[in-house]
């Protein structure tokens, strides 16, 4: 990756300044977990669908995927681009897939401020439509599903239990560690593709 420092401080500042600002970075402890669960191979193609400033796209990097990304934030796109990723999507929700991906590893946002629960429609969206038969799929998904009675979290449970997707409870305090620190209810969602 390029070395981009001064630009992603500039970056950062802008972000940080320009609201809705529903961006969380991706911390160290959760990104080691997401790529242990992973089980990354070298060459394997791999999609970030929610890439923010790549932390995750450049972990994935380092275990030798060959990454794509998909980012809707231009300020982050800019980032990704000088840091040399291949940006193929600007809006997950509505990008098309341009090939099926052995891995998809997502930190995505919870909510947007038109949709509660996009991490929801995220984690089903790549399920379908951009993971590989026989890939993996690991994911950041807010308690919300756990709590909320509305049939869109009812279908997500449902999916799940189809999928028979792992959960596991993150720590509270996993996001202390990231750039912007917050306490939030969150699990890591794991799904094989079969």
């Amino acid at each position: 990756m390029k070395d981009t420092s001064s630009l992603a401080e500039m970056l950062y500042d802008r972000i940080r300044e320009a609201p809705p600002y529903s961006w969380f970075p991706s911390p160290p402890e959760l990104i080691e977990l997401m790529i242990e669960e992973a089980q990354l191979v070298s060459g394997m193609y791999a999609l970030e669908p929610t890439a923010g400033d790549g932390l995750l796209a450049e972990a994935m990097v380092r275990a030798g995927a060959i990454v794509d990304v998909i980012e809707i934030n231009p300020l982050l796109q800019q980032l990704l681009f000088q840091k040399g990723f291949n940006l193929v999507g600007s809006d997950f929700l509505t990008t098309e897939p341009q090939r099926r991906y052995s891995r998809i590893l997502a930190n995505p946002p919870f909510s947007t401020p038109h949709i509660k629960g996009v991490d929801l429609d995220i984690v089903q969206r790549a399920y379908n439509l951009f993971l590989a038969n026989s890939g993996r799929l690991v994911s950041v998904v807010s308690n919300s599903m756990n709590v909320r009675a509305d049939p869109r979290s009812q279908a997500f449970r449902a999916f799940l239990k189809r999928t028979s997707a792992k959960l596991i409870e993150l720590p509270l305090e996993i996001f202390w560690g990231s750039d912007r620190p917050v306490t939030v209810e969150s699990y890591l969602v794991v799904i094989d593709k079969k």
